[in-house]
């Protein structure tokens, strides 16, 4: 079984199984349940970000796909890139690295001051990226947008995939 504390979230078993012959549950199997961190607060976060107009459409950011003024920003950890792939030309910066990042000195914020890129973040569902478009607003980067509904949305959009 996988650690789910590693992905910043806690862990719950239950030992059920459906025994539809019998129409009820039984204790047989082992079920792992994983809260990832995020959760109520990214969800909270993507609705504020939405109603701010802080948030793209899969549509919208494949249409910014590739643009000289657009720098894409994946804040998922390693293991997740490596299942689910990449945005292709996406930057990685794991979203516990983020604040240090969009704070003045720190890459992204340099990024979108040296250059005037827009930076638009995603992550697996649109939570991180939520509570990271919030965080980089605050910091001054006023053009920073997320991807409502993370790479997911992307890829039910039709978005290409790498890796």
């Amino acid at each position: 079984m996988t650690d789910p504390t590693a992905y910043g979230g806690s862990w719950y078993a239950a030992t059920m199984t459906a025994a539809p012959e019998r129409g009820r549950l039984t204790v047989e199997t082992d079920v792992d349940v994983c809260v990832v961190g995020g959760g109520l607060a990214g969800l909270t976060a993507a609705r504020e970000i939405a109603r701010r107009g802080w948030s793209l459409t899969p549509q919208e950011a494949l249409d910014v796909l590739g643009q000289p003024s657009t720098a894409l920003v994946d804040l998922r950890e390693p293991h997740e890139r490596e299942t689910q792939g990449v945005i292709p030309g996406s930057l990685h910066m794991p979203y516990d690295e983020l604040e240090e990042n969009i704070r003045g000195g720190g890459l992204l914020h340099e990024l979108a001051v040296a250059t005037g890129k827009r930076i638009v973040f995603y992550c697996a569902f649109g939570e991180r990226s939520a509570m990271a478009v919030e965080a980089a607003q605050e910091a001054g980067l006023t053009s920073a947008r997320h991807i409502q509904g993370g790479i997911d949305a992307w890829t039910k959009a039709g978005g290409p995939i790498v890796g």
